[in-house]
C-alpha cells in the first residue's frame, strides 16, 4: 500500500513533517501560498533574527 502526504504550509513544521515523512517513503506534496521570494514582514527588517529550531537539528 502506498501512502501520500499533503501538507499545507511550508514553514519549519510543514517542512520539518515533509522531510521526514519522504525520508520514510511517503509521498508528499507541500503547498505554500507565498510565491518562490516572498519574505512575509517578520523577515523584512533589517534586525533579522535567526530562528533555530532545536528539534530539527537534534539539539538539547
Amino acid at each position: 500500500m502506498t501512502h501520500q502526504v499533503h501538507i499545507i504550509g511550508g514553514g519549519l513544521a510543514g517542512s520539518e513533517a515533509a522531510w521526514q515523512l519522504a525520508r520514510r517513503g511517503v509521498r508528499v506534496r507541500l503547498s505554500e501560498m507565498r510565491g518562490t521570494g516572498e519574505r512575509p514582514p517578520a523577515h523584512q527588517g533589517d534586525a533579522l533574527a535567526e530562528l533555530v529550531c532545536s528539534n530539527s537539528f537534534r539539539s538539547d
